[in-house]
């Protein structure tokens, strides 16, 4: 206990944020050995793309209630021990419908830790009354850069993936459990407030949700198909299949360490027209160009541009006027993990039919799209 009275609440969902991403490095660097293991094709893993996204989003409908039934510690404890738990297993499973069952409990068990540790950042933003949303989600994607990375390293030197995995749960699982016991309640919310995901959503709420579905294609489609586009594609090996994922949360990870301050400059409104715009730049160079220099040059354009889209969303949604934070934390956290109901089967449909490095091309559609919906509304950030 001692320990846990060491680490304030702030450095705790930090840290929290940090190790699920870590994990997300792990699965994005460990996707061609799985699919390789499985023996399915594109299409295949697009199916369990949708089986992570169909728990979470399970669980997140249901999250409101369920964090006021239990506290966070109690929801983290447990979550965190079934996450290490299925890790185990991910290296011995050879069937594919048992993957897709182990698919949907990981899916579970992210959909409400999402939210809880969203919801803590929200709690820590409100206290110290300064915007650091962003710096949180910076974590998160420092998580990913580095599981990415010494991940990369493992497969480098051909180490096999059960122990590439059991050294990741015994240094990172007792950490989650002493974080978790730091985990601090939200205030009791004004009864006024809606407390409920079924209510008619203000529209700036309407438009946080596409820019996060947007995002999220963004990052997860990246994170996701990146290694199979470098190995593909770009035709690389070993260490630089995992470029893709290194090259595009190095640059995540400098946007939302200095989104925070940027935006304080710029404003909500002009920040988000530039990060829209660096977006649209990187995804064209993928679409159009084959060779390593200009596929790591378009993932960081595409990094730096998609880094602090989310955390805006998240923060603008737990502030809206008459919505409970946890309510309008949740429904970002559903559009988020929502897009992986229907992107994964499309983009495996798309790779498998046009090529892997179409599998971004819906990523230009949302982003046009969310370019003009921006322009249109200029006046609903006008107030933030």
């Amino acid at each position: 206990m001692n320990i846990v009275n060491k680490i304030n609440d702030t450095w705790a969902c930090r840290i929290l944020f940090f190790i699920i991403a870590f994990y997300v490095g792990l699965w994005t660097i460990r996707i061609p050995n799985i699919k390789d293991q499985l023996s399915i094709d594109y299409l295949g893993i697009g199916y369990l793309f949708f089986a992570f996204a169909l728990g979470s989003i399970v669980t997140m409908i249901f999250a409101s209630k369920i964090i006021k039934l239990f506290t966070p510690k109690i929801i983290t404890l447990f979550v965190a021990l079934l996450l290490n738990a299925l890790w185990l297993l991910i290296p011995f499973t050879t069937n594919f419908e048992i993957m897709l069952i182990f698919s949907v409990l990981f899916g579970c068990c992210y959909g409400i830790f999402e939210v809880i540790i969203n919801l803590q950042a929200s709690i820590i933003e409100k206290r110290y009354q300064k915007s650091m949303m962003s710096s949180f989600h910076g974590f998160f994607s420092l998580g990913v850069l580095s599981g990415a990375f010494i991940t990369s390293i493992f497969v480098e030197y051909q180490i096999n993936f059960f122990i590439n995995v059991i050294c990741y749960v015994i240094i990172l699982a007792p950490i989650i459990l002493i974080c978790a016991l730091t985990l601090v309640e939200e205030k009791k919310q004004d009864k006024k407030k809606k407390q409920s995901i079924f209510f008619l959503w203000p529209l700036l709420l309407f438009i946080l949700v596409l820019l996060s579905i947007t995002d999220a294609l963004t990052e997860g489609g990246i994170d996701s198909w990146g290694s199979l586009y470098m190995r593909d594609f770009i035709k690389v090996e070993g260490f630089q299949i995992g470029l893709a994922t290194i090259s595009f949360n190095i640059f995540m990870v400098i946007g939302r360490f200095t989104g925070d301050r940027v935006k304080d400059i710029l404003g909500v409104y002009s920040f988000l027209i530039l990060l829209v715009s660096l977006s649209l730049i990187g995804i064209t160079i993928l679409l159009n160009f084959n060779t390593l220099i200009l596929a790591i040059i378009g993932f960081a354009i595409v990094g730096y541009g998609s880094s602090s889209i989310v955390p805006i969303c998240y923060s603008l949604s737990a502030s809206i006027k008459g919505v409970d934070s946890t309510v309008g934390i949740t429904i970002i956290s559903i559009a988020i993990y929502g897009v992986f109901m229907i992107a994964p089967t499309i983009m495996g449909y798309i790779a498998n039919n046009f090529g892997i490095n179409y599998v971004f091309s819906p990523i230009v559609v949302m982003f046009t799209l969310s370019m003009v919906i921006i322009l249109i509304f200029k006046k609903e950030f006008k107030f933030k």
